[in-house]
């Protein structure tokens, strides 16, 4: 791996964005989702991801010019039309619209429409906590995942995240609703990793485990999908995993007015949707004892009786924010197919291609992806 700082990494990514025809505030914004990703070990949804916003950007199916705008309101409901832009800056606006919201109401929803890849969803429900709300966010995407019964790739990896202030660090969820994202199948094959039977099937309905043809036929929508959590069928509770990304495709979809996952990046670009729920802690009691009752629970569950006394008791969020401070402290590791791709970017994008951290600095292995 090539070792980069966090800051480098952060300048190229919005130079890159800027010189594709993003702009700037849009630019730095992306580039800190982005950059946030891989500090915290979720390289899937990284600058890995970078290319695509690049190509978009430069063929004219994103909008670099694009506002985010409401469209409609009625009491704690917000309904957003991004026009195609990027989608981190219309589901931020869209974020810090509902707090703002759920601080006049108690609680509030913001549904955005006509959106598009927003890289990690726990980014943006943390950003609630912090500003003292509990927050539910998730998004739909292409379609990849087989409902349970069904042949063919019918919903996206619909990541569900949510995110409640404590007397510490926000308690934050952040996970796909099928077993893995295609982003994890892909950093398996950069790392020359295999992949699980029992992730993903083919077009016959069989478990299929070669990864660049599950990639591929994922991307080209040849009938290959991934399984919800659960897996196939009902045994171990695929339904359940199903019905779950069915709740984050009626949200992003058909209540949002934006496509559901099926009928994404058509004609009109990619009308991905995005909802966001928000609840002001002060509507519920003094935040300061909700978020100290919080804290002590994490706490008791952190100290709960360990199954391997090897392995403590984690709590979602404690790997990527520990992934976080190695990766400050001494850069971000990146794979050379990442860097490669970098690499011709900057030559897209007449930019200077980034080079390794300082010597002195250490890799520090990927903690792993969560949506």
């Amino acid at each position: 791996m090539t070792v980069i700082d966090e800051k480098v990494l952060t300048r190229f990514t919005t130079e890159a964005l800027v010189s594709a025809g993003a702009r700037q505030d849009d630019a730095e914004l992306t580039a800190e989702v982005l950059v946030s990703a891989d500090l915290a070990g979720v390289d899937s949804h990284g600058v890995a991801r970078l290319r695509r916003y690049v190509e978009g950007l430069r063929r004219g199916t994103i909008s670099g010019t694009a506002r985010p705008e409401i469209v409609r309101e009625q009491g704690g409901v917000t309904v957003v039309d991004a026009h195609n832009g990027l989608g981190q800056p219309a589901l931020c606006f869209a974020l810090d619209l509902a707090v703002e919201r759920a601080a006049e109401h108690g609680v509030s929803a913001v549904a955005v429409r006509r959106s598009n890849h927003i890289g990690i969803a726990g980014w943006y429900a943390e950003r609630a906590a912090r500003a003292g709300a509990f927050a539910l966010v998730t998004t739909n995407a292409t379609p990849q995942v087989a409902p349970t019964g069904a042949a063919e790739p019918m919903f996206g990896t619909d990541p569900v995240s949510y995110a409640v202030p404590t007397s510490g660090e926000p308690l934050c969820y952040d996970a796909a609703t099928s077993i893995v994202p295609r982003g994890k199948l892909e950093r398996l094959h950069r790392e020359g990793r295999p992949m699980r039977a029992g992730w993903a099937v083919g077009p016959d309905g069989e478990t299929a485990t070669d990864i660049p043809k599950v990639v591929e036929g994922l991307k080209a929508r040849e009938g290959y999908a991934l399984l919800p959590v659960g897996g196939l069928g009902e045994e171990f509770g695929g339904h359940k995993g199903s019905g779950i990304g069915l709740l984050a495709e009626l949200l992003c979809g058909p209540l949002t007015g934006a496509s559901w996952s099926r009928h994404t990046y058509g004609g009109q670009g990619g009308d991905l949707g995005q909802f966001v729920l928000c609840v002001d802690l002060r509507a519920l009691g003094d935040p300061e004892a909700i978020a100290g009752r919080v804290g002590a629970m994490a706490d008791e569950i952190r100290g709960a009786r360990r199954a391997d006394a090897e392995v403590p008791v984690r709590l979602p969020g404690d790997r990527r924010r520990r992934s976080a401070a190695e990766r400050r402290a001494h850069g971000i590791p990146l794979l050379p197919p990442v860097l490669a791709d970098l690499a011709e970017i900057a030559a897209l994008t007449g930019l200077e291609p980034i080079g390794p951290a300082p010597t002195g600095t250490a890799p520090v292995a990927p903690a792993g992806a969560s949506a």
